[in-house]
Formats: C-alpha cells, sequence, structure tokens
C-alpha cells in the first residue's frame, strides 16, 4: 500500500491546534489555544480555506464535536468544550456567536463526542463525564479519580470513558458496568475497534513521548499523534509509516471518510495527508514541507544525552534501515543530525538537527534561546508535561510567572512551579530578583480564614522553604518603585483569588441546603448559578464587559439570606467584583449604601470587647474589610468611603485586641481632623501590644502617612515657615524647622 504524504495545509489559527473533526471530505472543524472554533472548506482537491471563524469561549478550546444535520438545523452544529469550563454549541448557518451554552463541569472540558440520536456526551478534569438531551444535563458519570480525558460512544445507553486514572470505564444507561484496566499512565484518547471486546494488541516502542490521539481509518488502520511531534500509522500491532512535523506536539489526528488523515499541532497549523496522487499537494508545497522537518531542532531531552565523538558520520546512511520510521543520529561536521528510514522510499530522510545538547553541562535552546535547564514540569490531573525554560542566573519566582503567563496557568501553581526549578537548579547560585506576595492564600485550597503573609511586592526572595507568594492573575507587577517606602501614595488592594474554588464552595453549600428543604427560598435557582459563573468570566477578563448586575444580586443575595457561616464565599466575590465594576459602589437599599450593607452582611458591627469572637466572625470581617480596601481602587468607592469613616474606624477599634488574625489593614483617605485623630489614635492602641512585624510595618506606614494628613489638615507647614522668617540665625531652632520640613 502507498504512503501518506501532505495533501494540504490549513493556516489561520494564531496558537496551538488542540481538537479537530472532518465529518466530510469537503469540510474540517479545528478548535484552538487562541481560544476560536474554525470552519475549513475544499476550495479544491488539495487546498482548503477558512470560511468561518466561532467566537464566545474566553480559554483555551480544547475539543469539538458535530451535530450531524437535522430538520432544524440542516448544517448541523458543532460543538466546542473549553478551560473555561463551558460547552458552546454553533449553528454553522447562523452568527459567530454560540446559540446554546452548557454549563455542569467545574473544570476544564477536554472531551466531546456525540451519540447516534444527538445526545451530548463531554470530559472534564473535573473527573466526571456528563450527557446532555435536548441541552440539559441527563447524567453525570462518575466514577474516575482523575481527570477524564476521553469520551466515546458506542450508541446512545453505552458509554466509554479515559481517564487519568489509568483507567477505562464502560457505562450502560448511566451506571457503571464494566472497569477495564492495563495502562501504566494516563488514557488520553478512545477509539472504536469493531467486533474487539478485549485487549488484543499492545502498540509500543514507536512513540517517544505522550501519545495524544487516536484516530481509525477506513481500512481498519490505526492513526495515533503525540508529543514526539509525529504522526504515526499502524497495521497488525506494527508501525508502518511516521510523519514527522516542524512543531513540538501534535495535539490530535482524525480521518476523513475518503481515508485521509488530518493532524492539529503546537505551531497552530492543521496539516492533511492522502494516499492519492490526485490529492497530494503540489511539489513545492511538499519540498517546502520536507525542508521545515529536515530543520526542526530537536531537543535532545527527547533522545537522552550523546556523546558526539562516538556518533557515527555521514556513511551510516549508506546502511539500510532495520525497519520504517527507525531514527539515528549521524555526526555531520560539527553538527549532529536525527535521520528516518522510509521503506517506502528505501532511503534516509532528515527529521531535523540535535541541538540542545551534546554531553553535560550545555546549554539548550528553546522557542529559539539558549537555557542552562529545560525542565519537564507536571501540572497534575494527568496533564502532560509543560516545557519549562530557565537559567541559573534567573530568580526561580520570575521564571515560575512567566511560565505561568505563557501556559495561562492558574496563579495558584507559582510556589510549586518555583520550588520545582529550586529543588531541580540545586547547586547553583541563583539570581535576585523581585518576589510576588500573594495577598490572600498562596494554596490552590479555598481557605478564607488562612493567614496572609504580605511582603513588599519587590522584596529578596526568602530563604525560607514556605513562601506564601503568588501575584494578581489579571495584571503583570508594577514597576520597581523609586519612592520612599513610608511616603508611598499607592493604594494596597487584595486582588487574588481561585474563582473556581470559590464557586465550588457555593455549589457545595447550595447543594446541602437543597437537599435540606428544596422549597427553601434561600436555595439559588439555577438561573442565579449561571449568573455566578458570568460573573466569573467577566473578573477573569474585566474587557469583555460581560452584563455582571444579576452576578452581584446573587452574591447579595447569598451575603445576607444564608447563615453568617456560609456567607464568606459570596463576601469573598464582592470583594473581587469591586475591584472591577462600579455596580456595588453605587449600591443602596433601605438599610444604606454598599459599606453599610458590607458592615451588616459581614458581621463587623458584632464584635464585642467582652467576649471572644467566633472563627465565622473572624473570616467574615477579614473579607469584609478587605472589600471596605478595594473600594479605595475606583472613584465611586472613594465617595462612599469618606462619608463613611468614621462609621468603619469607630468598628475597627474593637478588633484589635480581640483577634490574632491580623489579615486586617487601615486605609489612607482625605479624612477630616476628627477621623484623622481616630485613626492615629486606633494605630497606637495597635502598635502598643503588636508583636506580628508585617502588621507593624503597615501600620508605621500608615500611621507616618496620617501624620502628614494631620499636619496638613492643621496647616503646620505655613507655620512653620513663618517661624523660619523670624528665627533667622537661631541654629537650634531652624535645625528642627529642618526636620519638620522633611517629615512634612
Amino acid at each position: 500500500m502507498s504512503t501518506f504524504k501532505l495533501s494540504a495545509i490549513l493556516s489561520g489559527h494564531e496558537s496551538d491546534v488542540k481538537a479537530l473533526r472532518s465529518p466530510s471530505n469537503d469540510f474540517v472543524v479545528t478548535s484552538s489555544r487562541d481560544r476560536t472554533v474554525r470552519l475549513w472548506t475544499r476550495i479544491s482537491s488539495n487546498d482548503f480555506t477558512e470560511s468561518k471563524t466561532f467566537l464566545g469561549h474566553n480559554e483555551f478550546v480544547n475539543s469539538v464535536a458535530y451535530l450531524p444535520p437535522n430538520a432544524e438545523y440542516p448544517s448541523g452544529l458543532i460543538i466546542s468544550g473549553s478551560n473555561d469550563k463551558t460547552i458552546n454549541v454553533f449553528d454553522i448557518e447562523a452568527s459567530h456567536e454560540p446559540i446554546r451554552t452548557l454549563i455542569g463541569h467545574t473544570g476544564n472540558v477536554c472531551s466531546l463526542d456525540v451519540t447516534p440520536s444527538g445526545f451530548i456526551v463531554s470530559g472534564s478534569w473535573d473527573k466526571t463525564a456528563k450527557i446532555w438531551k435536548s441541552w440539559m444535563e441527563s447524567y453525570t458519570l462518575t466514577g474516575h479519580s482523575q481527570a477524564v480525558w476521553s469520551v466515546m460512544s458506542v450508541n446512545d445507553n453505552l458509554i466509554f470513558t479515559g481517564s487519568a486514572d489509568k483507567t477505562i470505564i464502560k457505562w450502560e444507561n448511566g451506571r457503571r458496568v464494566q472497569t477495564l484496566k492495563g495502562h501504566t499512565d494516563c488514557v488520553r484518547d478512545l477509539v472504536l475497534l469493531p467486533n474487539i471486546g478485549q485487549c488484543v494488541q499492545e502498540l509500543s516502542d514507536q512513540h517517544t513521548q505522550f501519545i495524544y490521539s487516536l484516530s481509525i481509518l477506513p481500512t481498519g488502520e490505526i492513526i495515533s499523534g503525540g508529543e514526539d511531534r509525529s504522526v504515526r500509522v499502524w497495521k497488525d500491532g506494527q508501525c508502518i509509516q511516521t510523519i514527522f512535523h516542524p512543531a513540538t506536539s501534535v495535539w490530535c489526528v482524525d480521518t476523513m471518510p475518503n481515508g485521509d488523515i488530518i493532524s492539529g499541532s503546537s505551531d497552530g497549523v492543521v496539516r492533511i495527508f492522502t494516499r492519492s496522487p490526485e490529492r497530494v499537494a503540489e511539489q513545492n508545497v511538499l519540498k517546502d514541507f520536507e525542508n521545515q522537518v529536515s530543520q526542526h531542532a530537536i531537543p535532545a531531552n527527547q533522545i537522552g544525552d550523546i556523546k558526539k565523538d562516538e556518533l557515527p558520520g555521514p556513511e551510516a546512511l549508506d546502511i539500510p534501515g532495520k525497519k520504517d520510521g527507525q531514527v539515528i543520529m549521524v555526526r555531520i561536521g560539527d553538527s549532529v543530525e536525527a535521520h528516518q528510514w522510509s521503506n517506502s522510499d528505501s532511503t534516509w530522510n532528515k527529521i531535523g538537527d540535535v541541538v540542545d545538547a551534546v554531553g553535560q553541562g550545555k546549554k539548550k535552546i528553546f522557542n529559539g534561546k539558549e537555557y542552562d535547564y529545560i525542565f519537564d514540569v507536571d501540572i497534575g490531573d494527568g496533564v502532560p508535561p509543560l516545557k519549562l525554560p530557565y537559567n541559573v542566573t534567573d530568580n526561580p519566582y520570575n521564571a515560575a510567572q512567566q511560565f505561568i503567563w505563557a501556559n495561562e496557568l492558574p496563579q495558584d501553581y507559582l510556589d510549586q512551579i518555583a520550588d520545582f526549578i529550586t529543588k531541580n537548579a540545586g547547586g547553583f547560585s541563583l539570581g535576585s530578583g523581585p518576589q510576588y506576595s500573594d495577598p490572600f492564600t498562596g494554596t490552590d485550597r479555598y481557605t478564607p480564614g488562612g493567614s496572609t503573609s504580605n511582603t513588599s511586592a519587590h522584596s529578596q526572595p526568602s530563604s525560607s522553604s514556605t513562601l506564601a507568594t503568588g501575584i494578581d492573575p489579571w495584571t503583570r507587577p508594577a514597576p520597581t518603585p523609586t519612592t520612599s517606602t513610608t511616603s508611598s501614595r499607592s493604594y494596597l488592594s487584595f486582588r487574588g483569588a481561585n474563582l473556581q474554588n470559590i464557586l465550588n464552595k457555593i455549589n457545595q453549600i447550595n447543594k446541602d441546603l437543597q437537599e435540606k428543604d428544596p422549597t427553601n427560598d434561600i436555595v439559588l435557582t439555577s438561573e442565579e448559578l449561571n449568573s455566578l459563573q458570568n460573573l466569573s468570566k467577566f473578573l477573569q477578563n474585566p474587557s469583555l464587559m460581560l452584563n455582571h448586575q444579576s452576578g452581584f444580586n446573587t452574591i447579595r443575595k447569598i451575603s445576607t439570606q444564608w447563615l453568617p457561616s456560609n456567607r464568606f464565599p459570596g463576601i469573598d466575590l464582592l470583594r473581587l467584583l469591586i475591584l472591577y465594576s462600579p455596580i456595588p459602589a453605587k449600591y443602596e437599599d433601605s438599610s444604606g449604601n454598599i459599606v453599610r450593607f458590607i458592615i451588616n452582611s459581614a458581621n463587623i458591627n458584632s464584635w464585642s470587647k467582652d467576649s471572644k469572637p467566633t472563627k465565622e466572625q473572624e473570616i467574615n470581617t477579614m473579607l469584609g474589610l478587605r472589600a471596605f480596601v478595594n473600594l479605595f481602587e475606583i472613584k465611586e468607592g472613594n465617595n462612599v468611603l469618606r462619608h463613611e469613616s468614621s462609621k468603619i474606624v469607630d468598628l475597627i477599634s474593637p478588633i484589635w485586641n480581640q483577634t490574632t488574625n491580623k489579615n486586617l489593614l487601615l486605609f489612607k483617605t482625605n479624612p477630616d481632623e476628627d477621623v484623622m485623630l481616630q485613626i492615629m489614635a486606633t494605630l497606637n492602641e495597635l502598635l502598643d501590644s503588636e508583636t506580628d512585624s508585617e502588621t507593624i510595618y503597615r501600620s508605621l506606614i500608615t500611621q507616618n502617612q496620617a501624620a502628614k494628613e494631620a499636619a496638613v489638615i492643621l496647616d503646620v507647614k505655613n507655620v512653620v515657615k513663618q517661624i523660619s522668617k523670624e528665627a533667622k540665625e537661631e541654629k537650634r531652632i531652624n535645625q528642627v524647622i529642618g526636620e519638620l520640613n522633611q517629615l512634612i
């Protein structure tokens, strides 16, 4: 049988192509990390054009499926799943926006399939699979202990799921009937081989890295794609062809009804390969593809350490290979090349240059730049390792933060990644650089009452192995300040959070309330839960300008109607929303403005000098005060705080000596004289007994600013100026005047 050759190249995506489907010979559907879904239509035997781009997701689009035409949708529907935890449904003939959005998963939707009757099957990092009928969740398949990487529908009632827990589960009518074991690593994809009910063969010793995707040709041959940048064709358990790509990874493969192969890779390109001479690409396109492959840099860590002086020279290419796809390294002058044997052509084909390489202690190349290390970072949940470049002169936290931004990972991974770098690059003197301080928790568990280590955002890294570090997940760090510490005029705010964990906590509490009394008005409706999902999207990307009024209304319900012990996730969402929307700051009801609302919902007015506070009092008060702090970030918040400053200071005063939780912050504004004196008196009371260095540090900064503001209110500067004129040659008075001028 003839070999596959390049037929067409589909270029348009701006990042990795993560999933694709080809329901017919004439169109292809693809999804990408660029957050789009695209439709490609054939215009000739070896060419396609992009005919439509679908929008609607605000994170990577990692899975895609196609629902065949019916009476209502004559061109069919495209289904897409995303890291934003939603499933979108697009009508090919309608607009670029989804006609439906299915909400229910609490993790990345990484796999999709459809049943013969049009039911949707989805798999997620939340360890579940779901079956959707008429756009509603019908079943949740719970049984895996790790991410569900693959779902496969055999018929309307029979589903298979593959997971990072290394198992495959068979489900009938929503019930688990069999668990298949045998894999020694995560199961990334499933395909159906007719008339086979057990493991009949194992395909191995060819792919050198993770296998990400599988498909079946009409001939029964198996197609696989993986991290080793190759697509492989298997027949009777043997690899009969290997197609290398000029990319780091081949994320997805599929087959067309005509027997052509489609691949999507990390370079953002979709490629089609064919055995039909009529559909082979033009000669210049073939040659260009071969050159790209041959010039592609192969990381030596995919091959192992190589001693250049022990490699054979070009004469090794005169000896025929032992099997199709065999790869050998040869020394050509000062370079090392990789060559692959092709049985069909009876020749060795160059597939790349080995670049980071040869022997211990050599620099490695990543994205065209040299590094001392290129680590494989395992981010958990069965996710394949990502490449993390690092130089020994880098600050581990800087490198970790750049890695998080580049791969759009949760901010909570910062500590783990930095610690990984430190441990695995031991023995070097690491360069110093800025440390980032997480103003909330620094862990991936939702702990609203956890302590906060708020150090300067530009202090040197601690030598401790326990670092409470993080950064605002929406903005990059500010430039290094040049002003004095004690004359800081910038507001401190609390931006860090794990939104998904907050939503999970709300869902958990709501579920408990529903089980106790489904008719209780305090139980959140599906519409209210959806409003929180939309609110989460807005907080992750405020530039989208999504409607979040209903989300704010749901926060109010949680923060007032739920028991005080259950309110904290609602108050926490309010604390975040205040930063990006004027809606909370403008809120007023019969009991007053947003300040009064926070005081009542967070129970800040329930403290007493005569009794020890409860845990819920401490947590709710901490979050309420953080909401006050964040109000300073917007004009509307400043206005309302100025009117309520005396009330807030009065409420804070009894708190200091009643709690060991120092996650509290006094803030500056443009107060009147009485309020300024109140603030200074409260700070003095705090500093008289405080031992926590961080609280002392922040309080002294605030006290310094308050003293300066008091000097302005009392017109000290003009008084000193007048005295200076009269003192003239009085040395000791001029000395004191100089010190006063420096202070104010």
